[in-house]
């Protein structure tokens, strides 16, 4: 079955260690829902040989930071096998959309760098203006436009 297991509880040391089967679940889904758990326990990770002799399994020791009965381990290790399957849906939908992943990625570093863009993004409508045109007057200096004339002033 695909699911971890509390091996045991210790709750002189607040401790539970969860087995999970090596081959259902990958090491970097555990590492992500181990690192989701870090601010409430303190984990263990380890791997060994099943006892049966086929594949082998990871040992998931969790501590509490505070102590915990057996219904709060039994919480806490709910979380942990939630977010062990969310970490690991999360790692299948990168590796599905991984060519999109990295063509946005060169796209984004191509743009920062000032390299040439696919021609998709060149905007071809820039309706002839020039740099220099100014219609509305804003490059106007202050002087030039605010100017008053000495001559009725005097």
């Amino acid at each position: 079955m695909a699911q971890h297991t509390l091996e045991r509880f210790d709750a002189n040391t607040n401790t539970a260690v969860l087995s999970l089967d090596a081959g259902v679940y990958p090491i970097d889904a555990v590492y992500g829902a181990a690192y989701a758990l870090i601010d409430r326990a303190f984990v263990l990770l380890d791997k060994e040989a099943n006892p049966s002799g086929k594949g082998s399994r990871f040992l998931v020791q969790l501590r509490g930071k505070r102590t915990l009965d057996q219904a709060g381990v039994e919480a806490l290790s709910g979380e942990f096998g939630n977010e062990l399957l969310s970490q690991a849906l999360r790692r299948k939908v990168v590796k599905q959309n991984n060519k999109i992943i990295e063509e946005i990625v060169t796209q984004a570093i191509a743009g920062a760098t000032g390299a040439s863009l696919p021609q998709d993004f060149v905007d071809d409508d820039d309706d002839d203006l020039d740099f220099l045109d100014d219609p509305l007057g804003i490059a106007v200096p202050w002087e030039e436009k605010f100017k008053t004339d000495t001559k009725k002033g005097a």
